[in-house]
């Protein structure tokens, strides 16, 4: 790990390189479940897994700010799992390995 460590900003790509570590194929969604509330707990967030396993994390307004717009964001759990033809991977075990090239990540 730590390929993107240089990335900026940092605490974003950390935690894309951590989900990126996580097997997380459609179905198999336990271990990335798992990572999201245990990230809630460490940042004293509140955090509930509905009947279907979506994950929902709340964060508090900033003291000062109760009164502002709410911002939702929302994204999937799984992925979508392809590969080419020539490749071994195992989409049940096997992280990502982040490949930046020409500046993309």
């Amino acid at each position: 790990m730590n390929k993107l460590e240089h990335l900026k900003p940092q605490p974003l790509f950390n935690y894309f390189e951590q989900i990126c570590q996580i097997p997380r194929p459609s179905k198999k969604e336990e271990k990335i479940r798992k990572f999201l509330l245990d990230f809630a707990k460490e940042h004293k967030l509140t955090a509930k897994t509905d009947k279907a396993g979506n994950v929902l994390i709340y964060k508090p307004a900033h003291p000062g700010r109760e009164n502002r717009p709410v911002v939702i964001l929302q994204t999937h759990m799984d992925m979508v799992c392809e590969k080419n033809s020539n490749k071994i991977f195992d989409f049940d075990n096997d992280p990502i390995e982040p490949i930046i090239a020409d500046g993309w990540v």
